[in-house]
């Protein structure tokens, strides 16, 4: 597992064996920001950077776990979110603060080079591909929207017809993940604490809005938070991360005001169900992981530690322990061996 931390321009890295989660190392980056994207057959590791703008390249040696820093490529924006194509050929990349967001092709040595142009929309909080390479989704937070491609090898993103579909108002959709069969498209909000299920058509590459499903406790005197807002003054709503675990039977997701963990079943054709568990966390858990051996790691940004959590049959959390990780812990990548 590799965590990279924002403030600190650092990797930690851990190694999990049965259910033992051990630190291995901690290697500098050299720049702040740090969402990470990974290709485990060339163990390359590529790691967003806000100052500067643009995305590091690091060779990853498994044997120590340590990262080293083999290129450097600018980006118009400061990416905040990297995803990388199946078969490793374009590294896509958003940027919130900018509004900006693009691909780059990615040489047999990592190094990076812009294809087609860069895309605008307000806000742009995440990007996912289809494993096929044909499509690609970025959630817009600003506008409550996502933004869909086709994906040429020439000219980058083409929109789709229509290019854009709807989350609610005022939802603030945030990151977005697939089914494993890429059927199904699920999204959190950070403003009113839901997850938002779109089907997808595998040959158009269109998303329909399903449903939607809260993925908070709501007992915790948190109210809907809005753009612009600080969700810990204001005891607001503020949703950061989601991920299935290996059954896709169980959805997670985290909210960062209350540190809370919330599980939602997830039926046989994709559609949400109700809430099975809330669980306490580290603080401010922006973001985290579910490990092969179906344990969470959750990172929390302000205290420098990673928990690792072990979910019952209702998916609700006990801790096992705590490490040291760096300052603004947020992003964690898994690679198997």
């Amino acid at each position: 597992m590799l965590v990279g931390n924002s403030k600190d321009g650092t990797i930690t890295t851990f190694d999990l064996s049965g259910d033992e989660l051990t630190p291995l190392a901690v290697s500098e980056v050299g720049a702040p920001g740090l969402p990470l994207t990974v290709d485990p057959a060339r163990d390359l590791v590529f790691a967003g950077t806000s100052d500067p703008f643009g995305v590091v390249v690091l060779q990853l040696h498994r044997s120590s776990g340590r990262t080293t820093v083999i290129g450097r490529t600018d980006a118009p924006g400061s990416p905040v979110y990297l995803k990388l194509s199946a078969d490793g050929s374009r590294l896509f990349w958003a940027s919130y603060h900018q509004g900006v967001g693009g691909v780059f092709a990615v040489a047999d040595d990592g190094s990076l080079s812009p294809v087609g142009e860069t895309i605008s929309y307000p806000n742009l909080h995440s990007v996912v591909v289809s494993a096929d390479g044909a499509f690609a989704y970025y959630v817009s937070l600003h506008d409550d929207l996502i933004a869909q491609y086709a994906v040429s090898a020439d000219e980058g993103l083409r929109p789709l017809d229509p290019p854009t579909v709807a989350a609610p108002a005022g939802s603030g959709p945030r990151h977005l993940i697939f089914s494993s069969d890429q059927s199904s498209v699920y999204v959190n909000t950070e403003y009113s604490g839901e997850v938002l299920h779109y089907r997808r058509d595998a040959e158009s590459g269109q998303l329909t809005f399903v449903s939607a499903q809260t993925c908070i406790p709501t007992d915790r005197g948190l109210k809907h938070s809005r753009f612009g807002a600080d969700p810990r003054a204001e005891q607001l709503i503020w949703g950061a991360d989601l991920h299935l675990d290996a059954s896709e039977t169980r959805l997670y997701c985290s909210e960062r005001t209350r540190a809370t963990i919330t599980a939602l079943d997830i039926a046989s054709n994709g559609v949400l169900g109700g809430v099975t568990a809330h669980s306490d966390v580290v603080a401010q858990p922006r973001g985290f992981a579910v490990l092969p051996n179906g344990d969470l790691l959750v990172a929390s940004e302000l205290d420098r530690v990673v928990g690792q959590y072990r979910p019952d049959a209702d998916s609700a959390l006990t801790l096992i322990e705590t490490f040291p990780a760096g300052l603004g812990a947020y992003w964690i990548e898994i690679i198997e061996r």
